[in-house]
């Protein structure tokens, strides 16, 4: 059953997406697994009405208090509905009985859009999987957890609803100075409705994960400064006195270097970059983001920003501001020392990992996420099984940084790249 409290804190992570959550940043994600066979609406029903109880975090909805939002339990039924429109709408379009997440379906596939504040990508995806696992029994497959789906039926337990930032908060450790450049931004025609199109390219895991050890690289690094490169050919930053660096925000699940499973937010960013001068040099960028990805994504350089954000969040004046107060504050700030000081986010998810009961049924994996009008494109990586699917979330109409993104795959390297995307106004 839920847990009994009237009301939960946003993590320390998620208190500035509802203050950001306007028509000019969009916070939601995008799960999406593409089956084996259509879906069944009334057993993803079904399905999703058996789990809710076992994950109180997502029961609920966003309450504003005088000096915080807070989520307060929401004992209304979510709905599953077939997927209509663009990917990735914006909190104020959710309108499922108040719930800040929604499942839909189309054809052969189950979606998950969940907003940022709620969780992130490894929280919903546990959910998710125990949403799908219970469909599939519904249809009538066999499944076995192999301890890799938490039961529905569980306890539970309190270390998934902590907020894992105040467990491994120092007040007398180091914490990160606000020091963030100004950076350069994708110029681009916006597309109508603040519509969103996703570009899914797909190759072959075991050849792009020996181009990157040849390079002696990890695979966040090599996308990342090919998608600096790309980015700067395209803007024709190569002939531009354009002293902005082009900076690319790199998060990073922290559950692998401190203990912890909350299925809230536990996430911290790295940004890396360099300004283009003159000549795009692919290896020059590749070793400075390498360089610099290693730095950022320390033990130490991670704990500074925890130690940096809970202080904020703590300090007495912070506390003790309105909330519309801190929704002034907050918005500015973010567009010049948050969304301001990077060009794109690039998320990589690693390996998305199912029981082969699952796997079976479950023939590709995609994630997105939204974008802003200040930065209108943003990349994802994830593999699957022998597929590496690397999507673009993209809020212009111009194509180029995504065309130049896998050329280099399939002309450079030589590589076959399959291209798919959500059809959307009719394009």
């Amino acid at each position: 059953m839920p847990d009994k409290r009237e009301w939960y804190r946003l993590d320390t992570a998620a208190k500035i997406y509802p203050s950001i959550s306007q028509t000019h940043n969009n916070t939601t994600f995008r799960l999406e697994l593409e089956l084996d066979a259509l879906v069944d609406r009334e057993k993803l029903q079904e399905a999703l009405v058996k789990i809710m109880p076992r994950f109180p975090t997502f029961a609920v909805t966003l309450r504003r208090g005088m000096f915080w939002y807070y989520f307060e339990p929401n004992p209304a039924i979510p709905v599953v509905k077939e997927e209509s429109g663009f990917p990735c709408k914006r909190l104020k379009d959710f309108i499922n009985h108040g719930f800040l997440f929604n499942i839909m379906y189309y054809r052969k596939n189950v979606i998950m859009e969940c907003f940022h504040g709620l969780a992130d990508g490894a929280g919903a995806i546990e959910f998710f999987k125990t949403l799908m696992y219970e469909y599939f029994k519904l249809c009538g497959y066999d499944m076995d957890a192999e301890g890799m789906v938490l039961d529905a039926e569980g306890k539970v337990p309190a270390e998934e609803l902590e907020n894992s930032f105040n467990a491994y908060y120092d007040a007398k450790g180091e914490a990160n100075k606000l020091r963030v450049p100004k950076a350069f931004h994708i110029m681009g025609t916006p597309n109508p409705d603040n519509g969103i199109f996703l570009t899914h390219g797909i190759i072959d895991l075991k050849e792009f994960l020996s181009r990157v050890k040849a390079r002696g690289v990890t695979v966040s690094a090599y996308v990342a400064a090919l998608l600096i490169a790309c980015t700067a050919k395209d803007q024709g930053l190569e002939y531009k006195k354009d002293k902005r660096p082009i900076i690319i925000s790199v998060p990073m699940d922290l559950r692998g270097m401190f203990p912890s499973h909350t299925l809230r937010n536990f996430i911290s960013f790295a940004n890396v970059g360099t300004v283009i001068n003159g000549e795009i040099d692919f290896d020059r960028i590749l070793t400075d983001v390498s360089g610099q990805l290693k730095a950022g994504l320390s033990k130490e350089s991670i704990s500074a920003n925890i130690n940096k954000n809970v202080g904020f969040e703590k300090n007495p004046f912070i506390r003790m501001t309105p909330l519309f107060v801190k929704n002034l504050v907050v918005s500015s700030s973010y567009k010049n020392y948050g969304e301001g000081g990077y060009t794109m986010v690039l998320s990589n998810l690693r390996t998305a990992q199912f029981p082969k009961t699952m796997q079976a049924h479950i023939k590709q994996v995609y994630y997105a996420l939204g974008v802003s009008d200040m930065n209108p494109m943003n990349c994802v990586v994830v593999s699957y099984q022998d597929k590496m699917v690397i999507t673009f979330a993209r809020g212009i109409k111009e194509t180029g940084i995504v065309r130049r993104f896998f050329e280099h795959f399939s002309k450079d390297l030589g590589m076959r790249v399959e291209i798919r995307g959500n059809e959307w106004s009719g394009q």
